[in-house]
């Protein structure tokens, strides 16, 4: 009997417990501040937005004086706010709460109103201006795009031309006698001796005597048949590339000549030379190659992904490192019809106009292909959309700080860092370009937030019940015995052997600037517990004191403290334990050590024990690196 009413009386302490939360946590999440009170000032820090404060201070991520901050909700006090919850940015969905409090960072958990109007954001304009959003119109213009590629000079084709005879001979003199020589055309390149000249000659200089004959008047008919021998000689003379000078000097000469001179039939330059003065040629022969350099091919290699988008007649931009900062313009005269199954490009070919012969053959360029794959199309800046893989948002900037998601589907990327919008977006509309990232985390939470309950108060409202619970009892068969309680203290643990010692590490807390002594490298923050049990960086391994050393029972009772801290308890055991420790130190070696545990025994909570470890730390740390001095 004495045992069932025990029971009961546990579980109204529960209930009772329970009931006081409650009330504390709604008394925590309702709005402070009533219709006509003034709004209070907050503090925050520019570098690290979500650090907000309501008074002065530096930050506590990078030690930066915090700045006040211009809210707008002061306009507004007039009509309270709804809160749907609390949460960190940083964090996301997983931080979400139904009252105020510490995030798992340690940062101040944020409000989110009803009135945020869905996955549409609405952020303060000053916090706007910290986040450094940046925006931009949705263009409509021509799509341009560049192809960026290599290419190598070559001659063209079309301008080479080679100097071969339709008799044999022998060069008596060359004109052209080395290669890379420029010629005109019509200039001098060899003199030939040719018995078939020397016949030829002789047939027009006779042809023009018989017709020029002094003696009596030539009759019609025989006229006509000198007159066509003299056409017919000149006309072999011109079959056999003889200039019609030289033509015109064999015609008027008593003799015909030893040498006939041959001339250039275009200009540029001699590329190749197969004779000397004083070679056998024969009819057939390929005597120079002159090429016109006054145009230059540009040969390209572009990729298969690439070809849709050049066409011919497009114009080409070249530069070349041989010469810099001047560019050469040219169209594409060429698309080759295959495609190189190897390196899975396409060649492509651009004419340049080269009238100072500065492009050589060989050399390479850096070449821009301009296209204009859509004529007209709607652009916005490619930062603008976020692309998840599964689907593309972008962020349309509203009045009053009020951005709101949008679905869009892009097409081609062009230059300029624009891209193609198919759907989703009109010309005119603005669109964020930075800071979109911070603005997607706040719309998805409350996306998901209307998903899951339609309202987020419903959450609250299952969290924190209106009505009371009910009490419950179990059946008397099966309320289980309760233990015994004893009143005698507890047992003192045992002192640990000194090689437990053994891997003493020195840890820095970059929050609060202070070191502390802990057992391994896996980090236990004494100074900010269960907020951050992980924040700190390992300094160094400090050295174990002897055996026989007072440090030893010391050590361990300053163990047994920290890890009591990191688990956000103060226990009086260990302290009276450490406190114990330190009386047996010798007052002439760890006068200062004694003095800091003392401080730490006369904490009256956790907060003020965490202010005092930081000096009981240093000291011990100084006394494992001086040990006895």
């Amino acid at each position: 009997m004495q045992s069932h009413w025990l029971m009961r009386a546990l579980v109204i302490v529960a209930l009772a417990a329970a009931v006081s939360l409650v009330l504390a946590r709604r008394a925590a999440s309702s709005p402070p501040a009533a219709p006509g009170e003034s709004h209070k000032q907050l503090w925050h820090c520019g570098m690290h937005p979500q650090v907000i404060e309501d008074h002065p201070g530096n930050c506590p991520i990078c030690g930066m004086a915090l700045t006040p901050l211009n809210s707008s909700a002061s306009a507004d006090a007039a009509a309270p706010r709804k809160i749907l919850y609390w949460w960190d940015p940083m964090l996301g969905p997983s931080s979400m709460s139904d009252h105020p409090g510490k995030s798992a960072m340690g940062m101040d958990l944020v409000p989110v109103y009803a009135d945020s109007g869905g996955p549409e954001v609405q952020i303060d304009p000053a916090v706007v201006q910290n986040m450094g959003v940046r925006t931009a119109q949705v263009l409509r213009a021509p799509l341009k795009k560049t192809v960026r590629t290599i290419g190598l000079l070559s001659l063209p084709e079309t301008g080479m031309h080679d100097v071969s005879l339709k008799i044999g001979g022998w060069i008596d003199k060359l004109y052209v006698d080395q290669e890379g020589m420029h010629v005109q055309k019509g200039q001098a390149l060899l003199e030939l001796y040719s018995p078939d000249l020397q016949v030829a000659g002789q047939e027009l200089i006779s042809a023009r005597k018989a017709l020029q004959s002094p003696g009596a008047a030539v009759p019609g008919p025989l006229r006509e048949e000198a007159q066509k021998l003299l056409e017919s000689a000149r006309r072999k003379l011109t079959l056999w590339d003889i200039d019609d000078r030289e033509i015109d000097a064999i015609a008027a000469a008593d003799e015909p000549p030893k040498d006939v001179v041959f001339r250039s039939p275009a200009t540029g330059h001699v590329e190749e030379k197969a004779i000397v003065q004083g070679s056998s040629v024969q009819p057939g022969m390929k005597l120079l190659r002159i090429a016109d350099h006054s145009k230059a091919w540009l040969d390209m290699q572009i990729y298969e992904d690439q070809y849709p988008f050049v066409e011919m007649g497009q114009k080409v931009v070249a530069s070349l490192d041989a010469i810099p900062g001047k560019t050469f313009d040219g169209t594409v005269t060429f698309i080759y019809p295959h495609l190189d199954h190897m390196s899975r490009t396409l060649e492509v070919r651009a004419t340049l106009d080269n009238p100072d012969f500065q492009l050589k053959p060989g050399m390479y360029a850096t070449v821009e292909i301009l296209t204009k794959p859509v004529a007209d199309a709607i652009l916005c800046p490619r930062e603008a959309v976020i692309d998840t893989g599964t689907r593309q948002i972008a962020f349309i900037a509203e009045s009053g700080g009020h951005f709101a998601p949008r679905k869009v589907r892009t097409g081609l990327a062009g230059d300029n860092d624009l891209v193609q919008i198919v759907r989703g977006l009109a010309p005119g509309e603005t669109v964020v370009t930075s800071g979109q990232f911070l603005l997607d985390v706040e719309s998805r939470t409350i996306e998901a937030t209307q998903k899951l309950g339609a309202d987020a108060a419903a959450l609250v409202t299952e969290a924190e019940p209106d009505t009371q619970p009910a009490a419950v009892e179990l059946p008397v068969e099966s309320k289980p015995a309760p233990e015994p309680v004893t009143t005698s203290p507890p047992a003192q643990p045992a002192s640990r052997p000194a090689n437990q010692l053994a891997g003493l590490t020195q840890i820095y807390c970059p929050m609060v600037k202070a070191d502390w002594v802990q057992l391994g490298s896996r980090v236990a923050n004494p100074y900010l517990g269960h907020k951050m049990p992980d924040c700190g960086d390992v300094r160094r391994q400090l050295p174990s004191p002897p055996p026989d050393s007072p440090l030893v029972h010391f050590v361990h009772a300053y163990i047994d403290v920290q890890k009591h801290m990191s688990d956000d308890a103060l226990d009086e055991a260990s302290v009276a334990k450490l406190k114990a420790a330190a009386a047996d130190l010798p007052n002439s070696s760890y006068g200062p050590l004694r003095a800091a545990t003392a401080k730490l025994a006369g904490a009256s909570d956790l907060k003020a024990a965490r202010d005092t470890f930081q000096s009981l730390s240093s000291e011990l740390i100084a006394a494992l690196d001086h040990p006895g001095k």
